[in-house]
């Protein structure tokens, strides 16, 4: 090989360290940086020259391959899922652990207000023509009515709580979609051109990261440097440089309460989103409204309206003081949609408590309580559940207990599983500066030795000039 040559190759070798320096020094910079990705300048053997007179290949040195970045794509591949998981459960117990109605020991339980209410028929039933005591039914029925109210009321409002949290999360969502879209277009630019866009890889990551964590997408690659981002159900949000929008509407099945629109890219008809097709936060905001606070709002409304109708009929089967039948002691609905939100003391009833029904016959005077024990057995009766009052009362505190303490368990469970994927992300592609100060030590060595060979060559080609003699 020749000086000029060799001046080449090491001048080559030179550009290629500087290339590792310059990569070092931007993992030093980013050490801190949220998502960055530790990335690596890979080198190669430069194409070796062929001798004269094929007397063989004589190396060309080094040159610089590319920069990629250091990720794990099997850690990589379970992080979506995790994330959404993580987010979706904590969603779920955060809405729930909000709602205190159903918590042992609450002031003004719906189990104390009916509690309350028939012991007031037991002490009724003891002296039936008694007025005080049957202003004392009127008012613990009242209050019975009331609290079936307020805990209607409480659960509804938690519901709506979660709708405006959807809002603000389906907003973000529509954001994260669109950047990933356009990030999708520049990546597979500058990757068509023979580029390594690392700093569009990352930012597309952490928004991968986001989309997931909001709403549970998972990630499909393609061949052209594009990512699409799925729901659970198969719903595609992103393809390549496309992305679809998210809008909310009152649904007219659910009292109301918002449902996500999934609005195609390709200008298709809108779709409305199931709970079971979504993820993440959102999913578990939906999960919360819908399967938890739902249930419970109907297994209370049922309630309402089997204990009203049973109590109701009851009372009509007996005779008032003045031996006339009796009427309805609460007003409620033909059916039991939104039965505790609605139930009420019969105003009838309110204005006179002697039309509570308690004897058995219209002879029979004021001390007959046939008909009042009747009313104070319905407590045990079975309603359209299978359950008596009481039952029903503890099945709809169990039941929402239940769901509270497994979501609980679903977060600590899922955030210990998100935190080891998140540390061995982090050993796979976090920066250590300690192992960038010994990259940095061997560089600097490398440098410093090809610099030595520049000056070998350089003080050789001096010597050959001067070798040629003068004109």
């Amino acid at each position: 090989m020749d000086l000029v040559s060799l001046l080449n190759n090491t001048a080559n070798g030179l550009a290629a360290i500087q290339a590792k320096v310059a990569t070092t020094s931007n993992n030093i910079a980013n050490a801190n940086t949220p998502g960055y990705a530790r990335q690596q300048a890979n080198l190669v053997e430069a194409t070796s020259t062929m001798l004269g007179g094929n007397r063989g290949f004589i190396g060309g040195g080094v040159k610089l391959l590319n920069v990629t970045q250091t990720r794990d794509q099997f850690v990589e591949s379970q992080l979506p899922t995790a994330f959404a998981n993580s987010s979706g459960s904590t969603a779920e117990s955060d809405a729930l652990a909000s709602v205190s109605v159903f918590d042992n020991g609450t002031v003004g339980a719906l189990t104390d207000a009916m509690g309350a209410f028939y012991s007031s028929l037991t002490a009724m039933a003891q002296n039936p023509g008694d007025s005080s005591l049957r202003q004392s039914v009127v008012g613990s029925a009242t209050s019975l009515a009331a609290t079936f109210n307020r805990t209607s009321a409480v659960l509804e409002q938690a519901r709506s709580g979660i709708d405006a949290s959807m809002t603000g999360a389906v907003q973000q969502v529509n954001s994260i979609l669109a950047q990933v879209a356009e990030l999708n277009r520049r990546i597979s630019v500058a990757e068509a051109s023979g580029g390594q866009p690392n700093d569009l890889l990352d930012q597309r990551h952490n928004l991968m990261d986001q989309a997931a964590q909001f709403i549970g997408t998972t990630q499909v690659p393609d061949d052209h440097g594009n990512i699409s981002l799925v729901l659970p159900g198969g719903t595609t949000l992103v393809s390549a440089s496309s992305a679809a929008t998210l809008t909310l509407q009152s649904s007219a099945t659910n009292r109301g309460h918002l449902e996500i629109v999934f609005a195609p890219s390709d200008g298709s008809a809108p779709v409305v989103m199931r709970q079971s097709e979504l993820g993440g936060q959102i999913g578990g905001l939906l999960s919360a409204r819908d399967v938890v606070l739902g249930q419970a709002s109907t297994d209370l409304d049922t309630l309402a309206f089997d204990f009203a109708t049973k109590l109701n009929a009851q009372n009509r089967a007996g005779f008032t003081l003045d031996g006339n039948p009796g009427g309805d002691v609460f007003s409620i609905g033909a059916t039991s949609s939104n039965a505790a939100a609605t139930i009420t003391l019969d105003p009838a009833m309110a204005a006179n408590p002697s039309l509570l029904a308690a004897a058995g016959s219209a002879t029979s005077g004021p001390g007959d309580a046939t008909n009042l024990q009747a009313m104070v057995s319905t407590q045990s009766a079975l309603l359209s559940n299978g359950l008596d009052v009481k039952q029903g009362m503890a099945k709809i505190v169990s039941d929402f207990g239940t769901a509270a303490s497994d979501a609980q368990n679903a977060t600590n469970f899922n955030g210990k599983v998100l935190q080891s994927l998140q540390d061995a992300r982090s050993s796979a592609s976090g920066v250590s500066l300690d192992d960038e100060m010994v990259n940095l030590t061997q560089e600097q060595h490398a440098y410093q030795a090809m610099a030595k060979v520049i000056n070998a060559a350089g003080a050789l080609l001096d010597v050959l000039i001067n070798m040629v003699p003068n004109s």
